[in-house]
């Protein structure tokens, strides 16, 4: 073999190492973290196509939602209140007849009033009516004869109590203050249109205790004590009983919810 074969030869061998080597560390790195590389790069040339891992959405945070303010609903206390059981209602009865009509009525009979049916001076949700009839003690009587008259009730006329104090000595002019309270009490009796309150006139008559209650209207007399001829009559509507208080605040409009403005009411949209 001549010299510049073999010098081939051996370029030729020392070439095939170098490759083989080349290929070896190409093939190692190429193949190394689970052929990573080689994906890469056939990626790279379009050999194959290239995949990519999907990303996972961020992790969506919970709103914490923010609590609205409850709205302030004012209700009258009595709508919070449960009927007892057992608890009914009963019949009851009211003064049926206006305070300034009968306080002008006594007006009209010789009553005399400053100011007739007025607010009242100690609560201006009440209204009064105070009348007096006075003698004019033709006996000479140390105590004058008289007959006083006080009504109240309400804004609207309502009557809620009658009292009167009649001062009747044996006199002439006493027999004259009783004759005239018989005839008041039968003017409320008329006007009331119970015709059971009647059952009053006679102990008014004669000056005798008289104490009744006749379905929710209380009927009293009392003669002082040291005084007889001095006599205290009240006509009260009174809600004693559970029954009466049932019915009395069921129809007591001043706890009744207040009526729906304009605004409140629903509108109704026709097509």
């Amino acid at each position: 073999m001549d010299a510049s074969l073999q010098k081939r030869v051996s370029h030729g061998a020392l070439l095939f190492a170098v490759l083989a080597v080349c290929l070896a560390i190409s093939a190692t790195v190429l193949l190394a973290n689970d052929k990573k590389h080689l994906k890469n790069l056939l990626t790279y040339l379009n050999l194959v196509p290239a995949t990519r891992a999907v990303e996972q959405p961020a992790r969506m945070k919970p709103v914490k939602r923010q609590k609205l303010a409850a709205p302030k609903l004012d209700l009258p206390p009595h709508l919070l209140k449960f009927e007892q059981a057992g608890g009914r209602a009963s019949f009851a009865r009211d003064f049926v007849l206006s305070g300034k009509d009968l306080c002008d009525r006594f007006i009209a009979q010789g009553f005399s009033t400053p100011q007739g049916w007025h607010v009242s001076t100690v609560n201006t949700r009440n209204f009064e009516c105070m009348a007096e009839l006075v003698m004019e003690n033709t006996a000479g009587s140390a105590e004058r004869a008289s007959l006083f008259l006080d009504i109240r009730g309400g804004a609207s006329g309502e009557v809620r109590s009658i009292r009167m104090k009649a001062v009747a000595p044996e006199t002439p002019d006493g027999s004259a203050i009783l004759t005239k309270l018989e005839e008041a009490l039968a003017l409320i009796i008329r006007q009331t249109r119970w015709a059971d309150l009647a059952s009053i006139l006679e102990p008014a008559r004669s000056r005798q205790p008289y104490q009744a209650q006749h379905f929710g209207i209380s009927v009293s007399i009392k003669p002082e004590p040291v005084a007889p001829h001095r006599l205290n009559i009240i006509l009260l509507a009174t809600e004693q009983s559970p029954g009466l208080k049932l019915t009395r605040s069921f129809f007591d409009t001043e706890k009744w919810l207040p009526a729906a403005t304009v605004s409140d009411k629903p509108t109704l949209y026709r097509p």
